[in-house]
């Protein structure tokens, strides 16, 4: 298998130049500051000035300082990939006083994001077989959604995962289309790399397996597979606890005391911040089981469908833009214009009909399985609900899949006039209010 096919070229290169040029943006606009590797307080610099709908910007402080603010249960293999970075930078930041972190942290995102395009075009070449031009049109059209677009530049860890899940799409639909069953050393690979970047998307590749391998993956040797990974990531876990967490928890609540005693009034709006952050939140179906205190039972799933899942996540609102559920903005926000819902009406009319259209091909039913998946933990515990936007990376390709195979098997001329005209409406909305905003 080619690494880059000569019709992926000019994908890739397109892609170089427009994810370089958001990340670029999003670097300049906060250059100074940013870039200044002496006498600072890292949390400050980032934390403080570059806060886009509530992404974390957790990276850059730990290529910066090595310090962890982030639940290493649910990103075991996010340290380890930041690691090397923060080696690079320690050797230009003590000697120049000049900090790399977001050179570095943004070298890699565009890599990742040029490497999810090409996936996602092969995607639909090889496995949803539609032509050269839908195939353009779909990859365009999927990385004009808001929060996907959003997601190529922010220093999170949803442009790595991307690329896993759809590396995972594409080695199990090609094994679906061959007849074979996906291997073992496959599986566990990809199981251990995207589980590994965000826990729960590990579910995704054992689906996949399921759907590939049939009654098989039940084996003595397939449940080896998913559940050696499993244990080499709780050792990286256990490993970055012990190395980091510890010792660094222990700094922190020396801090805490001194600050506490010494500036009582900051505790206190911290505690206040906390008690908004906790009715931001919802009511959690428990808070005495890890990650499932991350749950929601009292958010509105209609209007968070309305609002934030088929809404802010495709389309920016443009009051409280790209504000933090956390921090300032509400839960729901609505347009300003008529016209962004009836493009929400049609988008999710394409992954209806699609859906429809699909409904035998058992790759297109594994990939919605996924989507299953990610609305029963967002929709039904309410995960990460109030500010479920942000998770758009992982789900939200089955929309130009589905799109896809309209297109395959219809062949209509309508159906790609209107994944042009909406490609077209995407990216000059979205990409014109994130510009704007960073400039």
């Amino acid at each position: 298998m080619k690494i880059l096919r000569k019709e992926e070229r000019p994908v890739a290169i397109v892609a170089l130049i427009v994810f370089a040029a958001l990340n670029a943006l999003l670097i300049a606009n906060h250059w100074q500051s940013f870039t200044r590797g002496a006498h600072v307080g890292f949390w400050s610099v980032f934390y403080n000035h570059l806060n886009m709908s509530g992404y974390d910007i957790f990276s850059l402080i730990f290529i910066s300082c090595m310090r962890l603010h982030w639940n290493t249960l649910r990103h075991p293999l996010f340290v380890v990939v930041l690691l090397p970075l923060f080696w690079i930078n320690h050797q230009i930041m003590p000697p120049t006083e000049f900090n790399a972190a977001v050179l570095l942290m943004g070298a890699l995102l565009v890599a990742a994001d040029v490497w999810g395009a090409v996936l996602m075009h092969r995607l639909l070449r090889d496995v949803v077989e539609v032509n050269r031009m839908d195939a353009a049109f779909l990859t365009a059209m999927f990385y004009g959604f808001a929060h996907v677009m959003i997601a190529t530049m922010v220093p999170d860890h949803f442009a790595l995962s991307l690329p896993l899940l759809l590396l995972t799409l594409l080695i199990a639909g090609r094994r679906l289309k061959e007849g074979k069953p996906m291997k073992l050393w496959q599986s566990a690979l990809l199981f251990f790399l995207t589980a590994g970047m965000t826990l729960t998307n590990g579910v995704k590749v054992a689906l996949a397996a399921w759907f590939v391998n049939g009654r098989k993956v039940f084996s003595w040797r397939s449940i080896l597979s998913f559940l050696v990974p499993t244990l080499l990531l709780g050792a990286v876990y256990l490993w970055q606890k012990e190395a980091i967490i510890a010792p660094q928890e222990r700094n922190i609540k020396r801090i805490e005391a001194a600050v506490a005693k010494k500036d009582p009034a900051r505790i206190a709006k911290l505690k206040e911040h906390d008690d908004f952050v906790k009715q931001q939140n919802g009511e959690a179906l428990t808070k005495s089981v890890p990650l499932l205190e991350w749950s929601d039972m009292t958010t509105s799933r209609w209007q968070s469908a309305v609002d934030n899942l088929f809404g802010e996540s495709l389309q920016l609102h443009r009051d409280y833009l790209l504000e933090d559920v956390q921090q300032t903005r509400p839960v729901f926000v609505e347009y300003r214009s008529a016209v962004n819902y009836i493009v929400e009406a049609l988008v999710v009319l394409l992954l209806v009909v699609g859906a429809w259209i699909a409904r035998r091909e058992k790759f297109f039913l594994m990939a919605l399985s996924w989507f299953a998946f990610d609305m029963i933990m967002h929709m039904g515990f309410g995960f990460g609900l109030n500010e479920v936007y942000i998770m758009t990376a992982h789900w939200a390709f089955i929309i130009p899949i589905a799109a896809g195979y309209i297109l395959r098997h219809k062949n209509s001329m309508a159906a790609r006039v209107l994944v042009a005209a909406l490609t077209l409406w995407l990216w000059a909305y979205n990409a014109v209010i994130v510009i704007g905003y960073l400039c």
